[in-house]
């Protein structure tokens, strides 16, 4: 299988781990070799790898990998909540960090009046 099909970014793995319901979920840790642990969450109903993670187990930071983050299956809709939209917010100059919070002062103190 390849699973670079399947890659997706921690954030969207974390918004996805989100939906399924917990008691509709079965964690499993597998060593996949001595480097590497994957972290896979089944569904109880289908017995499905619904998603994964794959830890890399090297302590050394010149031989460090990023952790990877696959789904490979949807839920089934009894399993599954709906998701949660989040709010992402980027400031990338100082400007940009002093007009967010002047504006959510603004928004407190005018929520105090």
């Amino acid at each position: 299988m390849n699973k670079d099909i399947f890659e997706v970014s921690r954030d969207e793995y974390k918004s996805f781990v989100k939906t399924i319901k917990n008691e509709s979920r079965q964690v499993e840790e597998v060593m996949l070799d001595k480097w590497h642990k994957a972290i896979r969450i089944i569904s109880k109903k289908t017995g499905k790898c619904l998603t994964s993670r794959v830890i890399h187990l090297v302590e050394d930071e010149k031989k460090h990998e990023p952790e990877k983050y696959y789904i490979f299956e949807m839920p089934d809709d009894d399993e599954r909540l709906p998701p949660i939209p989040h709010i992402k917010i980027e400031l990338k100059t100082k400007e940009e960090v002093q007009a967010f919070f002047d504006g959510l002062k603004k928004l407190h103190e005018n929520n105090n009046d």
